[in-house]
């Protein structure tokens, strides 16, 4: 797939939620990237979502590859780095770089952190989540499948950026950050914009019923028998179905002004079963949207790009469609 293929699909990934739509491949600089129209409308920040192209790695790495430690020449990593960042408008040897781990440890990242990763040796370990109220220090998250989310308050400038597998989600990674943010800077829930990047999507996201468990037991979540549908499709499969508001957490700070209720919200599909491969479909996209509203996000400030990183693996590096051989993309963000 080349660069024009691309913008086309993603130009055209209508959402409806900010505007007629809301994402688009900027294709102006030499490493093409997504971006998401109501954070680009913010001019506090610059962001965006790294795609395969405008890279220079080869091989199984072609040819953004952003991953410093997956056996990918460190030259053309670096080259990459320069590259992306510039395309977005930030200095790449600013980024404070986490070691992921599929956890919830967040880091309030300072002026201490910049280049961590990058100009010097990686300190941050165990590390799924960075927010700042720090301006020039871009954080990064890194996906080949996994979710990432960008977090802009723009009343208190503060930033975050979330890396959530299923397990980091289930553990309400998203909500924590969130919630470090109200803690840490003062932010309100409801000023907070959240952007959920390329990600693997419903229709390929097979998991077993292990994973399913540990879904319906998050914390964030009201999976009572009256806030839950199982929605009948075909041959005994069913849809699950999470209303959102419904929620309150006993541990609400004092100085929380979000608009959590205790009435049923909007419905959220978060899995489908298919009993023929004894398997369920799931929907971390909708699973983190509804995480994040039942924090106190606005559905109305919550981007989804939904584009697949395992349907559209030309575009983005998928660890399942290659069975790990490949590189990382990432998402990004920086207060200005």
């Amino acid at each position: 797939m080349n660069i024009e293929e691309a913008k086309s699909i993603i130009d055209t990934n209508y959402q409806g939620i900010h505007s007629a739509h809301n994402i688009r491949l900027n294709t102006e600089n030499v490493a093409p990237f997504v971006e998401v129209e109501g954070f680009k409308d913010m001019n506090c920040i610059r962001h965006g979502f790294s795609t395969r192209f405008g890279g220079v790695s080869k091989g199984i790495f072609e040819s953004m590859n952003l991953g410093r430690y997956l056996g990918d020449d460190i030259d053309d990593v670096d080259e990459n780095y320069k590259r992306i960042a510039s395309s977005i408008g930030l200095d790449y040897r600013r980024i404070s770089c986490p070691n992921q781990i599929h956890e919830s440890n967040i880091l309030v990242a300072t002026e201490t952190d910049a280049g961590d990763g990058i100009t010097r040796d990686l300190t941050h370990l165990g590390i799924d989540a960075q927010i700042t109220n720090v301006k020039n220090v871009p954080l990064i998250v890194y996906t080949a499948d996994c979710v990432p989310i960008l977090l802009v308050d723009p009343v208190s400038k503060v930033i975050g950026s979330v890396h959530a597998g299923w397990r980091g989600t289930v553990a309400g990674i998203a909500a924590k950050t969130v919630e470090k943010m109200v803690e840490v800077y003062g932010c309100l829930s409801e000023n907070i914009h959240a952007a959920i990047g390329p990600s693997i999507g419903p229709d390929n996201y097979e998991v077993d019923e292990g994973v399913i468990k540990s879904i319906v037991e998050c914390p964030y979540l009201d999976t009572t028998e009256d806030n839950v549908i199982f929605d009948p499709v075909s041959n005994s499969d069913f849809k699950y179905i999470v209303h959102s508001g419904s929620f309150v957490r006993d541990n609400m700070p004092e100085n929380y002004k979000g608009i959590t209720t205790t009435r049923l919200g909007v419905p959220y599909e978060i899995f489908r079963t298919v009993k023929i491969r004894d398997k369920y479909m799931l929907n971390l996209w909708a699973l983190n949207e509804l995480i994040l509203v039942n924090v106190g996000l606005r559905s109305s400030n919550i981007y989804q790009t939904k584009l697949c990183t395992m349907k559209y693996h030309d575009i983005f590096f998928s660890h399942r469609y290659t069975k790990g051989e490949r590189g990382l993309c990432a998402g990004i963000i920086m207060l200005t």
